[in-house]
């Protein structure tokens, strides 16, 4: 236990401090260009981008969110589930798709995938039933959250960037992710807040409450939900650090079984010890840099 709180303290000295492994890319405007605020269309919302000059640090960090918490149902609402109206939209030829790539010197999103082998992804052979089988939306209730952790100078704050968003077969729903769960696309985020708000904005005009779209179903007031887009940027979702950046790119689940080799019974609740330690050693950063 003691080794693997020097770890955690190692990775975060190497992540918060130096963090010179995963840098996010600069456009020629001096910011992010997969940033959801440096889209012009949401300056309104978001204000100026944030300039790579005033990042005081960044680090990145990959989070899974599981949609069957409770604290996550109202973005799994039947048949408004995110998960589907994310597939809904690629049948419509309205967000494109990217190939999933966890390389530290590749942004995820930049390998286009191909529509229809998209929606290939999205069935299975099973062998009981003897025929192709088609997921439900709500079978995709993993999705894979990738951010940039950034501490802004200009304004003195802390900001979330969320970059992708990874579709996830959960492990055992197909002969495919009989071992490990499974990726099936990734979306660059600030595609899916501006499909998000449009077509939550769209299916208001409508004037009905059972067409409303793309919303984050509100369980105290059922007449007034708010759009996934909104629901997302204000953190209303439940998830956990499965992967902060580091030398080697190992993601925790890695770290804690080359700690724990042999101890796999236990390995699952180190796991998620440790994905708690390093929030709250993310919080306590955020705090400390207030004393500078």
């Amino acid at each position: 236990m003691k080794k693997t709180i020097v770890n955690i303290a190692g990775v975060l000295m190497i992540c918060l401090v130096s963090n010179f492994i995963v840098q996010a890319q600069t456009g020629p405007n001096g910011y992010n260009p997969n940033s959801v605020r440096g889209a012009k269309k949401l300056r309104p919302i978001f204000g100026k981008p944030i300039f790579e000059a005033d990042v005081m640090y960044r680090t990145t960090v990959w989070r899974k969110i599981n949609l069957q918490e409770k604290q996550n149902q109202p973005f799994f609402s039947r048949d408004k589930e995110i998960t589907q109206v994310i597939i809904d939209a690629v049948r419509a030829r309205k967000l494109q798709p990217y190939e999933f790539n966890s390389s530290p010197t590749d942004d995820g999103v930049s390998s286009p995938m191909e529509y229809d082998y998209f929606l290939s992804k999205l069935s299975y052979y099973d062998d009981a039933v003897g025929d192709t089988v088609a997921f439900r939306a709500s079978d995709l209730y993993l999705i894979e959250l990738k951010e940039d952790l950034i501490f802004d100078r200009r304004t003195s704050r802390m900001k979330h960037d969320i970059q992708s968003i990874t579709l996830v077969i959960p492990q055992g729903t197909n002969a495919a992710s009989e071992l490990a769960d499974v990726r099936i696309a990734t979306f660059k985020y600030k595609d899916l807040y501006a499909y998000f708000k449009e077509t939550y904005e769209a299916s208001q005009q409508k004037g009905t409450f059972e067409g409303i779209r793309a919303c984050w179903y509100n369980p105290e007031n059922p007449r007034r939900h708010m759009s996934l887009a909104d629901a997302m940027e204000l953190r209303l979702f439940s998830s956990r650090i499965i992967k902060v950046s580091n030398p080697a790119d190992d993601s925790i689940i890695t770290i804690v079984n080359d700690e724990y080799k042999g101890q796999e019974n236990k390995n699952a609740q180190k796991v998620l010890y440790m994905s708690q330690t390093l929030e709250y050693d993310l919080m306590e950063y955020e705090h400390n840099l207030w004393e500078y």
